[in-house]
């Protein structure tokens, strides 16, 4: 047996056991659009466009009760041949070092979000962080009021920030999501930053991004929904779909 596979003993089971997703088993995927309020030379080279996003909830606690509030989304290849981008982060504190730690949140308003990693790019460290914007229409952490929200045509928009060590986070972008993604296509991505990122930017430290990359890819093995031959970019606008790879763990 593989160390990859020791590794992944407990996401494969907890899986098998479940039937869902090892990690945020339930969740709300959406579309909508990533725009950039940082200088283009300051910080991350996040580029604004079309993106593919989820809520979820990290235990999969029902209805409103806490849990690890959870958000993911993809950026569009910024060139040819390149991969997508992937952002996963979830609710921690919001200092510089409780940015690190996980904690329960009670409501979408009051989620901290945090890579807990950070991003290396250009010979800095930057941590992102986020925070939902305004009313989802409920006081806890519920995804019904997210998925009737964006049915009845109500955006989600969320503030991402970066911070480098030891210095106070500053705007990066606003995310919106702005409708659900089809009932049948709602869980046939696997949202990996171990695996796909932009140009130059890595998960620091490196050790730790290998293990995480091999828990990551035993968990989307024991995830009999996952789509291995690749996956649909939906339009924000339109409906449309364009192919976008996603490559098999």
């Amino acid at each position: 047996m593989h160390l990859i596979d020791i590794a992944g003993l407990p996401f494969k089971l907890g899986a098998a056991l479940r039937h869902k997703r090892a990690f945020h088993p339930n969740g709300v995927t959406a579309v909508g659009r990533i725009e950039r309020t940082a200088p283009a030379t300051t910080g991350l080279p996040v580029a604004s466009g079309e993106v593919i996003g989820r809520l979820s909830k990290g235990v999969g606690l029902p209805g409103g009760l806490a849990d690890f509030a959870g958000l993911a989304w993809r950026m569009v290849p910024q060139s040819p041949g390149a991969t997508p981008w992937d952002v996963l982060m979830v609710s921690a504190g919001s200092s510089a070092l409780g940015r690190v730690v996980l904690r329960p949140a009670t409501a979408w308003p009051h989620a901290d979000f945090s890579t807990l990693m950070p991003l290396s790019y250009a010979g800095q460290n930057w941590w992102l962080q986020a925070n939902v914007i305004g009313d989802v229409g409920s006081p806890a952490l519920a995804l019904q009021p997210i998925s009737e929200q964006l049915r009845n045509g109500r955006p989600i928009r969320i503030e991402i920030r970066q911070a480098t060590f030891g210095q106070a986070p500053t705007s990066l972008a606003i995310l919106t999501f702005t409708h659900l993604l089809p009932e049948g296509e709602q869980e046939t991505l696997a949202f990996d930053p171990t695996r796909n990122s932009a140009p130059g930017v890595t998960l620091s430290p490196g050790w730790l991004t290998a293990l995480r990359r091999a828990r990551t890819a035993a968990a989307v093995r024991a995830d009999a929904t996952i789509d291995q031959s690749g996956g649909s970019w939906p339009s924000a606008t339109s409906g449309a779909t364009s192919r976008v790879a996603i490559p098999p763990s």
